[in-house]
């Protein structure tokens, strides 16, 4: 049986993923947005308390449910990211470029507009964070970011008694 996910759900991912592609367009940063990357950079942005010191993060995140009581590993979920790309490109608010035998993603400016259209206090949180993560991370190696993400999982795991999964 497949996985199924909310309506709101598949919403805040593809806030998320805007907010991504927005902040790198905006920061001008040094890689380019791949869809690795959009999943490593997604993780700072769902699990803020987990991956930033305590200054970076505004107090109500540390309320958040899913951070503390739904943590599992970080291996992210594929289709759910594929399915979420699509679905902006096929609204037109994000594209795909092929430069240089690479693929990358990018905002449209139907997307820029559609963001700041939007006046949730969410949203708001998550543009405030990647402005301020996004530089730091942006410079650091895929491989290095895991190596962030996995060392910090392990010590979130460790202090509420948990395991990693490995598979």
């Amino acid at each position: 049986m497949r996985n199924s996910i909310s309506f709101t759900d598949y919403i805040n991912d593809s806030v998320r993923l805007l907010i991504i592609l927005e902040a790198a367009n905006r920061l001008k940063l040094t890689h380019r947005v791949t869809e690795t990357r959009i999943k490593l950079y997604d993780y700072y942005l769902k699990f803020p308390h987990t991956m930033l010191d305590d200054a970076l993060v505004r107090d109500e995140t540390k309320d958040n449910f899913d951070e503390y009581y739904a943590f599992f590993h970080w291996k992210p979920d594929v289709v759910r990211y594929r399915s979420n790309l699509n679905y902006l490109i096929a609204k037109g608010l994000i594209e795909k470029q092929l430069q240089d035998s690479d693929l990358f993603f990018e905002i449209c400016p139907q997307g820029i507009e559609a963001l700041s259209k939007m006046k949730s206090g969410y949203k708001q949180r998550l543009a405030e964070l990647a402005v301020k993560v996004f530089p730091v991370i942006s410079k650091l190696s895929d491989k290095k970011i895991e190596e962030d993400i996995a060392k910090k999982t392990n010590i979130l795991l460790r202090r509420m008694g948990g395991k990693i999964d490995e598979n």
